[in-house]
């Protein structure tokens, strides 16, 4: 907000700063949608500037308003929307706007808007319920919506499908995918199948959810095991700094090379087992989760699966972060448990207050 006190610079608002830095966070970090940030600030009652409800327009703002990042610019419009003047007409007014987010942080934040946009619905001429969630098991690429004519018993009709994106001459010019294609309509009756199959099992949850808290048990060894490795790697780096000194006192350049290569060889090493603790330990953090929470979800999802319409599904495959991964005639889901509080929350908004 702009202070007259301050010769007309904006001043932070403490608690509203909270929630543009949770808004990229959710962005950038979890890769949740702008309708999933949505409902989410809805559900946990994050007031608005103008006391109305949130909306997807209001979100997509604070993620693209370089305001954020210190950026304050005169002449962005003609006609009273926020931008809609060419950037190179702009100018900018410096030293008016305190930054709240790191521009590498904006910069991230665009990348996933332009990767989120890419899923959109209203990009896409048919609605393919698993765009984005299906990838290739061959080549790792991702499969892709494609409609194309076809017979369906007697009938010819238009026919949709998930093809690997390697079977195009575009993106892969050299080495196309040989993978087959999928009918849309089966495989996402498929998919969702055995997703209403977990959640009304929650049994099968319940089991994983335990598994996952045993886990999590180890939380204090993993920790322990981390912090031995960076020590290592601290003494590693000492003795790189020694290798130096000797290097410049003349020691023979075999002795010299040969360490160092020992050294290089003992560095990586220990780099990945960071790598790998610190992927452990993120994993056990995220597992600690109670099954009254669980169990609520479960429930919520239950007394709902028959009449959750696409976007809700959409929804619910973004906060289980499901992956469907296709050889051949082979079909592997995974997905991201255990669900935390904050998704149970906003699937209670989302299912009692569907967006328009």
């Amino acid at each position: 907000k702009v202070s007259h006190k301050d010769g007309g610079r904006r001043v932070i608002n403490v608690s509203e700063t909270k929630w543009v830095r949770q808004i990229y966070h959710w962005l950038v970090n979890d890769g949740m949608s702008t309708t999933a940030i949505t409902y989410r600030l809805i559900a946990l009652g994050v007031p608005t500037k103008c006391g109305r409800q949130w909306c997807k327009q209001a979100v997509r703002l604070i993620l693209t308003n370089p305001a954020y990042i210190g950026k304050t610019y005169a002449f962005t419009t003609a006609n009273g929307k926020q931008f809609n003047k060419p950037q190179s007409e702009w100018i900018e007014i410096p030293n008016v706007t305190p930054p709240i987010i790191e521009p590498s942080l904006f910069e991230a934040a665009y990348k996933q808007l332009q990767l989120n946009r890419q899923k959109a619905t209203r990009n896409m001429k048919y609605e393919y319920l698993l765009r984005g969630h299906v990838f290739c098991k061959q080549c790792g690429r991702p499969f892709r919506g494609w409609a194309s004519g076809g017979r369906i018993g007697a009938e010819h009709k238009l026919v949709t499908r998930y093809r690997c994106a390697g079977k195009s001459k575009l993106e892969a010019p050299f080495d196309r995918c040989t993978n087959k294609s999928w009918r849309a309509d089966k495989l996402e009756a498929l998919i969702w199948a055995q997703i209403e199959r977990v959640l009304d099992n929650p049994e099968l949850i319940i089991t994983e959810i335990e598994k996952q808290r045993q886990d999590t048990n180890q939380l204090g060894v993993l920790e322990a095991e981390l912090q031995q490795v960076e020590r290592h790697l601290k003494a590693v780096a000492r003795d790189h700094e020694q290798l130096l000194q000797w290097a410049l006192k003349g020691f023979p350049e075999e002795t010299v090379v040969t360490e160092n290569k020992r050294l290089n060889e003992r560095r990586n090493s220990l780099q990945s087992q960071k790598a790998e603790l610190e992927t452990q330990i993120k994993a056990s953090q995220e597992a600690a989760v109670s099954l009254p929470k669980l169990e609520r979800f479960v429930e919520l999802m239950r007394e709902k699966l028959t009449t959750l319409d696409y976007e809700t599904k959409r929804l619910a495959l973004d906060m289980l972060n499901i992956k469907v991964w296709l050889d051949g005639h082979n079909v592997e889901i995974t997905g991201t448990l255990p669900i935390t509080d904050d998704v149970i929350v906003t699937m209670q908004s989302l299912l009692a207050h569907p967006l328009q």
